[in-house]
């Protein structure tokens, strides 16, 4: 599916091959615009609302994701600059960044566009009744689910890098890098000694 089919996301970033590194960049736009062209403040991509990101290759969709979690969008994101090589990355985490990696060595252009979902004021049980709480989201699942429903009203299967949700495999490649750099965190785990935590008896 191309992005301009898309009528609910607005572009965030550009990513950027960084050379001598396989690390790359994210140049997020100073100038942002919502969906209809209403300038956005730059503290939407820190915003803790429930939001869903479309990686584009050339103006094809390539994945659809999702978080809620905390940093907003950035946070999101962040993991797929370098595929989370200095820790314990998901094979999703680091197959996404594989893709990304090898993708834009091909000289394509990568861009980073999300969609998202407005907080709003709720009233919310605690222990003794209702409370009135001003910042209440929604799951990004909600956005996610009715985003993968109209892609595949279209298209026939998931998105190329959906690998999971198609029910796929991981190319070999990536499995067996995964797999190296799992290995290499175990090995720097066992270095590091912690206190142990004693339960109250």
């Amino acid at each position: 599916m191309k992005i301009e089919q898309v009528k609910t996301a607005f572009k965030i970033a550009d990513v950027e091959f960084v050379e001598g590194s396989t690390k790359l960049n994210f140049n997020y736009l100073k100038d942002l615009k919502d969906e209809n062209g209403k300038a956005l403040s730059q503290k939407i991509l820190r915003e803790n609302v429930a939001r869903v990101y479309l990686i584009v290759v050339d103006g094809e969709i390539k994945k659809i994701g999702g978080s809620g979690a905390t940093g907003g969008i950035k946070s999101t994101l962040e993991i797929y600059r370098d595929g989370g090589v200095k820790g314990r990355p998901s094979i999703r985490s680091f197959g996404v960044w594989y893709f990304l990696y090898h993708t834009i060595l091909q000289g394509k252009k990568i861009e980073f566009y999300m969609i998202y979902q407005e907080n709003f004021e709720k009233e919310v049980k605690g222990l003794f009744g209702l409370k009135k709480v001003k910042n209440v989201s929604i799951s990004y699942k909600f956005i996610e689910q009715c985003c993968v429903e109209d892609y595949l009203s279209v298209e026939s299967e998931h998105p190329e890098w959906n690998v999971q949700e198609q029910g796929a495999d991981w190319p070999l490649e990536i499995k067996n890098s995964h797999a190296q750099l799992q290995a290499n965190a175990q090995s720097r785990e066992k270095k590091i000694k912690r206190k142990e935590v004693r339960l109250n008896k």
